[in-house]
């Protein structure tokens, strides 16, 4: 992988969160999932582990709901924003929102939980198998026994990965949050078959002073529903439902979402604390070498009669 494609993900993972405040107002629409993801935690209980808790859209709704919730998010920006909002809650349910930032790839929180959530896309900026399997193998650490680990990812849309990527989509005339600038906002995309990813760009073209436009890439791993029950499969964890929106749809050609909700998958190894496969002695009267610390077995023999 060449320095100018890592500098293409590591951007394409961070640029589009470093501004908080025009992020909360770019979604400030998108409501559906937010309900959808508190109604879960409240009929399953908490604590709950939200991966990518961004701003702490998903999060606050939650503690809302009277649920003890712990957010994690890769960029600070977006921990001080989500702190923001916890301090405006009310004193009764404030306690319940948690946030730290770090790298949901390493995760180490210490603690289990009934329900890990990743909403909005948060784990398509996983580019590659071995993140992939960081992350799932957290998650399995991270589960309490009966578990549920619920995410959701865009479906792959052939349409908009056709798009020509000298054009731009989606012009709206906007006012920055906290600047007041007047902006166009325009999207543009750039489809990678090989490497299965999707850059989405947003164009943000200053009214009042051109030469300030900024581009701010968004790279999002194009995950296909098999390879999704694949990677979930082999990494112990098996699909115990699957919708195609946050109504409870069924996945269609037309969805737009994938929303997967799993649990360990049985006959699955356990894993400990730190990472470690803890394997029970299957055969009666296995022992470890003392010397080696590798297993040795006793076969019994059945004496005859």
């Amino acid at each position: 992988m060449s320095g100018r494609v890592d500098r293409e993900l590591w951007l394409g993972t961070r640029a589009h969160y470093a501004d908080a405040a025009l992020y909360d107002h770019l979604y400030r629409r998108r409501r559906e999932d937010v309900r959808w993801y508190a109604a879960l935690a409240k009929a399953r209980g908490g604590p709950v582990l939200e991966l990518g808790c961004g701003s702490g859209r998903v999060s606050l709704a939650i503690a809302r709901q009277g649920v003890a919730v712990v957010g994690v998010d890769l960029s600070r920006a977006m921990i001080e924003r989500a702190e923001a909002g916890r301090a405006k809650l009310p004193a009764k349910t404030r306690g319940l929102a948690t946030f730290q930032a770090g790298d949901f790839r390493a995760l180490r929180v210490g603690r289990r939980f009934p329900l890990v959530v990743a909403p909005f896309n948060a784990l398509q900026h996983l580019y590659d198998r071995g993140e992939w399997e960081a992350v799932l193998a957290g998650v399995r650490r991270h589960l309490a026994p009966h578990g549920r680990f619920v995410f959701d990812v865009l479906l792959p849309d052939p349409i908009v990965q056709a798009r020509n990527p000298a054009r731009r989509f989606s012009k709206t005339r906007l006012l920055h949050p906290t600047t007041r600038r007047p902006f166009v906002y325009t999207e543009g995309f750039v489809h990678e078959r090989q490497r299965q990813l999707l850059v989405i760009y947003q164009w943000l073209d200053d009214l009042a002073d051109p030469p300030r436009r900024r581009v701010v890439p968004i790279a999002h791993r194009q995950m296909y529903p098999l390879e999704l029950e694949a990677l979930l499969h082999y990494n112990g964890l098996r699909i115990v439902e699957r919708f195609g929106g946050f109504r409870g749809e069924a996945p269609s050609e037309a969805s737009e979402s994938q929303v997967l909700v799993c649990e360990v998958r049985r006959g699955a190894r356990r894993r400990g604390p730190r990472g470690r496969v803890r394997r029970r002695a299957r055969r009666a009267g296995t022992r470890r070498n003392p010397r080696t610390g590798h297993p040795r077995t006793r076969y019994r023999c059945r004496r005859a009669s």
